[in-house]
Protein backbone atom coordinates (compact mmCIF):
# COMPACT_ATOMS: atom_id res chain seq x y z
CA UNK A 1 0.00 0.00 0.00
CA UNK A 2 1.36 3.57 -0.71
CA UNK A 3 1.84 6.35 1.63
CA UNK A 4 -0.49 8.78 -0.16
CA UNK A 5 1.71 12.01 1.57
CA UNK A 6 4.79 11.03 -0.42
CA UNK A 7 2.67 12.18 -4.12
CA UNK A 8 0.90 15.33 -4.78
CA UNK A 9 -2.75 16.34 -4.20
CA UNK A 10 -3.06 16.42 -7.39
CA UNK A 11 -1.82 13.12 -8.43
CA UNK A 12 -3.63 11.74 -5.74
CA UNK A 13 -6.90 13.47 -7.47
CA UNK A 14 -6.22 12.50 -10.56
CA UNK A 15 -5.85 8.81 -10.29
CA UNK A 16 -9.20 8.57 -8.07
CA UNK A 17 -10.63 10.04 -10.41
CA UNK A 18 -9.72 7.61 -13.07
CA UNK A 19 -9.86 4.47 -11.35
CA UNK A 20 -13.24 5.04 -10.79
CA UNK A 21 -14.42 5.86 -14.09
CA UNK A 22 -12.66 2.52 -14.83
CA UNK A 23 -14.29 0.53 -12.45
CA UNK A 24 -17.47 2.14 -13.09
CA UNK A 25 -17.16 1.02 -16.78
CA UNK A 26 -15.76 -2.21 -16.09
CA UNK A 27 -19.17 -3.04 -13.78
CA UNK A 28 -21.31 -1.75 -16.82
CA UNK A 29 -19.16 -4.09 -18.68
CA UNK A 30 -18.66 -7.00 -16.70
CA UNK A 31 -20.46 -9.36 -18.86
CA UNK A 32 -17.06 -9.65 -20.78
CA UNK A 33 -14.66 -7.93 -18.39
CA UNK A 34 -13.12 -8.43 -14.83
CA UNK A 35 -10.22 -6.83 -12.46
CA UNK A 36 -7.32 -9.78 -11.95
CA UNK A 37 -5.90 -6.81 -10.42
CA UNK A 38 -7.29 -3.63 -8.77
CA UNK A 39 -4.55 -1.68 -6.69
CA UNK A 40 -3.28 1.36 -5.47
CA UNK A 41 -1.70 2.89 -8.64
CA UNK A 42 -2.31 0.14 -10.98
CA UNK A 43 -5.64 -1.83 -13.00
CA UNK A 44 -5.48 -4.93 -14.67
CA UNK A 45 -8.82 -5.86 -16.74
CA UNK A 46 -8.80 -9.19 -18.75
CA UNK A 47 -11.30 -10.39 -21.33
CA UNK A 48 -13.45 -13.36 -19.35
CA UNK A 49 -13.55 -15.72 -22.09
CA UNK A 50 -11.02 -18.51 -20.68
CA UNK A 51 -9.74 -18.74 -24.45
CA UNK A 52 -8.57 -15.51 -24.14
CA UNK A 53 -5.43 -13.85 -23.52
CA UNK A 54 -6.60 -10.00 -24.26
CA UNK A 55 -5.44 -7.98 -21.50
CA UNK A 56 -5.33 -3.68 -20.61
CA UNK A 57 -3.15 -2.55 -17.78
CA UNK A 58 -3.00 0.92 -16.25
CA UNK A 59 0.12 1.44 -14.17
CA UNK A 60 2.45 3.76 -13.44
CA UNK A 61 0.77 7.54 -12.92
CA UNK A 62 3.21 10.32 -12.63
CA UNK A 63 3.76 13.75 -12.83
CA UNK A 64 5.92 15.50 -16.10
CA UNK A 65 7.39 18.84 -15.40
CA UNK A 66 4.17 20.76 -16.95
CA UNK A 67 2.33 19.40 -13.93
CA UNK A 68 0.57 16.94 -16.06
CA UNK A 69 -0.52 13.55 -14.77
CA UNK A 70 -0.11 10.70 -17.38
CA UNK A 71 0.00 6.64 -16.99
CA UNK A 72 1.53 4.13 -18.74
CA UNK A 73 -1.67 2.05 -20.73
CA UNK A 74 -0.63 -1.47 -22.59
CA UNK A 75 -3.11 -3.39 -23.99
CA UNK A 76 -3.55 -6.26 -26.82
CA UNK A 77 -5.03 -6.36 -29.03
CA UNK A 78 -3.88 -2.85 -29.98
CA UNK A 79 -6.83 -2.72 -33.30
CA UNK A 80 -8.79 -4.71 -35.70
CA UNK A 81 -5.25 -5.79 -37.63
CA UNK A 82 -3.25 -6.51 -34.96
CA UNK A 83 -3.13 -8.83 -31.64
CA UNK A 84 -0.28 -7.64 -30.63
CA UNK A 85 0.59 -5.54 -27.39
CA UNK A 86 0.52 -1.46 -27.66
CA UNK A 87 2.09 0.30 -24.92
CA UNK A 88 1.75 4.02 -24.34
CA UNK A 89 1.68 6.93 -22.10
CA UNK A 90 -0.88 9.43 -22.00
CA UNK A 91 -3.67 11.08 -19.82
CA UNK A 92 -6.47 10.40 -17.99
CA UNK A 93 -8.83 11.09 -21.11
CA UNK A 94 -6.89 8.86 -23.29
CA UNK A 95 -7.25 6.04 -20.98
CA UNK A 96 -11.05 5.81 -20.84
CA UNK A 97 -10.77 6.52 -24.81
CA UNK A 98 -8.48 3.52 -25.65
CA UNK A 99 -10.10 1.27 -23.04
CA UNK A 100 -13.43 1.69 -24.81
CA UNK A 101 -12.22 0.91 -28.28
CA UNK A 102 -10.06 -2.23 -26.86
CA UNK A 103 -13.72 -2.89 -25.40
CA UNK A 104 -15.47 -2.70 -28.64
CA UNK A 105 -12.95 -5.02 -30.49
CA UNK A 106 -13.71 -7.23 -27.81
CA UNK A 107 -17.32 -7.11 -28.45
CA UNK A 108 -16.94 -7.70 -32.04
CA UNK A 109 -14.78 -10.79 -31.15
CA UNK A 110 -17.27 -11.99 -29.61
CA UNK A 111 -20.12 -11.32 -32.09
CA UNK A 112 -18.32 -13.96 -34.77
CA UNK A 113 -19.46 -16.79 -35.51
CA UNK A 114 -16.96 -19.28 -37.53
CA UNK A 115 -19.43 -22.86 -36.75
CA UNK A 116 -23.53 -23.09 -37.20
CA UNK A 117 -23.47 -23.78 -33.81
CA UNK A 118 -21.89 -20.40 -32.52
CA UNK A 119 -24.44 -18.51 -34.60
CA UNK A 120 -27.34 -20.38 -33.45
CA UNK A 121 -26.57 -19.89 -29.84
CA UNK A 122 -26.01 -15.69 -30.70
CA UNK A 123 -29.70 -15.90 -32.35
CA UNK A 124 -30.96 -17.95 -29.02
CA UNK A 125 -29.40 -15.55 -26.82
CA UNK A 126 -30.09 -12.15 -28.49
CA UNK A 127 -33.95 -14.41 -28.19
CA UNK A 128 -34.03 -14.55 -24.85
CA UNK A 129 -32.37 -11.28 -24.00
CA UNK A 130 -34.96 -9.36 -25.91
CA UNK A 131 -37.80 -11.20 -23.76
CA UNK A 132 -36.46 -10.22 -20.43
CA UNK A 133 -37.55 -6.35 -21.75
CA UNK A 134 -34.90 -4.32 -19.55
CA UNK A 135 -36.72 -1.17 -18.33
CA UNK A 136 -35.01 -0.03 -15.30
CA UNK A 137 -33.50 3.52 -15.66
CA UNK A 138 -30.40 2.27 -14.13
CA UNK A 139 -30.18 -1.13 -15.64
CA UNK A 140 -26.95 0.21 -17.42
CA UNK A 141 -25.27 1.37 -14.00
CA UNK A 142 -26.86 -0.59 -10.91
CA UNK A 143 -26.95 -4.12 -9.66
CA UNK A 144 -30.38 -5.68 -8.56
CA UNK A 145 -31.15 -5.02 -4.88
CA UNK A 146 -29.90 -8.11 -2.28
CA UNK A 147 -33.24 -9.45 -2.27
CA UNK A 148 -32.92 -9.94 -5.95
CA UNK A 149 -29.34 -10.99 -5.82
CA UNK A 150 -30.35 -13.71 -3.13
CA UNK A 151 -33.48 -14.60 -5.11
CA UNK A 152 -31.32 -15.37 -8.47
CA UNK A 153 -28.28 -17.01 -7.19
CA UNK A 154 -30.75 -19.48 -4.83
CA UNK A 155 -32.41 -20.39 -8.36
CA UNK A 156 -28.89 -20.77 -10.25
CA UNK A 157 -28.16 -23.05 -7.14
CA UNK A 158 -31.14 -25.00 -8.23
CA UNK A 159 -30.02 -25.26 -11.47
CA UNK A 160 -26.66 -26.72 -10.72
CA UNK A 161 -28.34 -29.50 -9.00
CA UNK A 162 -30.21 -30.11 -12.00
CA UNK A 163 -27.51 -30.45 -14.34
CA UNK A 164 -25.55 -31.88 -11.78
CA UNK A 165 -27.13 -35.46 -12.38
CA UNK A 166 -25.64 -35.95 -15.54
CA UNK A 167 -22.66 -34.02 -14.23
CA UNK A 168 -19.79 -34.65 -17.11
CA UNK A 169 -22.08 -34.24 -19.85
CA UNK A 170 -23.46 -30.93 -18.54
CA UNK A 171 -19.62 -29.63 -17.12
CA UNK A 172 -19.55 -26.11 -19.17
CA UNK A 173 -23.05 -25.81 -18.10
CA UNK A 174 -22.27 -26.31 -14.25
CA UNK A 175 -18.99 -24.27 -14.54
CA UNK A 176 -20.79 -21.30 -16.14
CA UNK A 177 -23.86 -21.42 -13.92
CA UNK A 178 -21.44 -21.41 -10.94
CA UNK A 179 -19.56 -18.49 -12.34
CA UNK A 180 -22.85 -16.84 -12.76
CA UNK A 181 -23.75 -16.77 -8.88
CA UNK A 182 -20.32 -15.56 -8.11
CA UNK A 183 -20.93 -12.54 -10.02
CA UNK A 184 -24.21 -11.43 -9.17
CA UNK A 185 -22.91 -8.75 -6.34
CA UNK A 186 -20.41 -7.52 -9.51
CA UNK A 187 -22.85 -7.24 -12.03
CA UNK A 188 -25.25 -4.74 -12.96
CA UNK A 189 -28.51 -5.54 -13.81
CA UNK A 190 -28.41 -5.36 -17.55
CA UNK A 191 -24.95 -7.56 -17.11
CA UNK A 192 -27.51 -10.46 -15.07
CA UNK A 193 -29.28 -10.79 -18.10
CA UNK A 194 -27.14 -10.91 -20.48
CA UNK A 195 -25.27 -13.63 -18.54
CA UNK A 196 -28.34 -15.31 -18.00
CA UNK A 197 -29.50 -15.10 -21.56
CA UNK A 198 -26.33 -16.43 -22.51
CA UNK A 199 -26.55 -19.23 -20.35
CA UNK A 200 -30.29 -20.80 -21.41
CA UNK A 201 -29.39 -20.02 -24.62
CA UNK A 202 -26.51 -22.66 -24.46
CA UNK A 203 -29.21 -24.84 -22.66
CA UNK A 204 -31.76 -24.82 -25.39
CA UNK A 205 -29.13 -25.61 -28.14
CA UNK A 206 -27.94 -28.69 -26.02
CA UNK A 207 -31.49 -30.28 -25.21
CA UNK A 208 -34.85 -28.66 -25.53
CA UNK A 209 -35.99 -31.34 -22.65
CA UNK A 210 -33.10 -29.81 -20.37
CA UNK A 211 -34.06 -26.47 -21.29
CA UNK A 212 -37.74 -26.70 -20.25
CA UNK A 213 -37.20 -28.65 -16.89
CA UNK A 214 -34.52 -25.31 -16.55
CA UNK A 215 -37.37 -22.81 -17.05
CA UNK A 216 -40.33 -24.98 -14.95
CA UNK A 217 -37.60 -24.87 -11.83
CA UNK A 218 -37.47 -20.95 -13.03
CA UNK A 219 -41.14 -20.69 -12.73
CA UNK A 220 -41.45 -22.48 -9.39
CA UNK A 221 -38.61 -20.84 -7.72
CA UNK A 222 -38.61 -16.97 -6.67
CA UNK A 223 -36.51 -16.05 -9.43
CA UNK A 224 -39.64 -15.30 -10.97
CA UNK A 225 -40.25 -12.61 -8.61
CA UNK A 226 -36.73 -11.15 -9.06
CA UNK A 227 -37.14 -10.55 -12.85
CA UNK A 228 -41.06 -10.57 -13.78
CA UNK A 229 -41.01 -9.90 -17.46
CA UNK A 230 -38.36 -12.90 -18.29
CA UNK A 231 -40.33 -15.61 -16.99
CA UNK A 232 -43.80 -13.83 -17.90
CA UNK A 233 -42.81 -15.04 -20.96
CA UNK A 234 -40.93 -18.35 -20.07
CA UNK A 235 -44.95 -19.82 -18.87
CA UNK A 236 -45.87 -20.12 -22.50
CA UNK A 237 -42.62 -21.57 -23.65
CA UNK A 238 -42.21 -24.41 -21.11
CA UNK A 239 -45.91 -24.85 -22.53
CA UNK A 240 -44.14 -25.62 -26.04
CA UNK A 241 -41.47 -27.70 -25.22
Amino acid sequence: MINKKDYSLLLLQTVERLFNRIRKFVAENSDILEFTKDEDFMLLIEDKSKSSNFKFLVSNPHQNPQNKILFNAEYNPQNSSSIASRKTTVEDKSVISYLEQWTNLIRQYNKISLTTEQSIINEYEKEFYDNFEIVDEDADTHPYELSKQVMISNYFAHVIKVLEAHEDENAELIKEAEEIRESIPKMTKKTTIKRISRFFAKVRNKSLPLLKEILELGKKELFKRAITAGFDMIGDLTNLI
